[in-house]
């Protein structure tokens, strides 16, 4: 998905992706922030290098709104809500 919208616009992250972003990444598995952060980097090749200022007050948004939960061990995982969320947004782009 990254290297996609990098391909499409180059360095620049479209309004909503990052959030879009994190509920594909916890899709796979439960990931901590910084985590989130590397594989962004990883996956980017380096053109994306989200902040902690972008990454954790979206994490906090998402918990806010019910679509992740935080663990015991810190890490943040996908909740029912946040399955059905990341599958519209998947619906929604498969139209487009």
């Amino acid at each position: 998905m990254l290297s996609y919208w990098l391909s499409k616009v180059g360095s620049s992250i479209p309004r909503g992706f990052s959030r879009r972003y994190i509920l594909d990444l916890l899709t796979k598995h439960p990931m901590t922030g910084k985590e989130i952060i590397d594989k962004a980097i990883v996956q980017s090749h380096g053109k994306w290098r989200p902040s902690p200022g972008l990454i954790y007050p979206m994490l906090g948004r998402l918990l806010e709104e019910g679509l992740i939960a935080e663990t015991d061990n810190g890490r943040y995982e996908i909740t029912r809500n946040g399955l059905d969320m990341a599958a519209d947004l998947q619906s929604v782009s498969n139209i487009f």
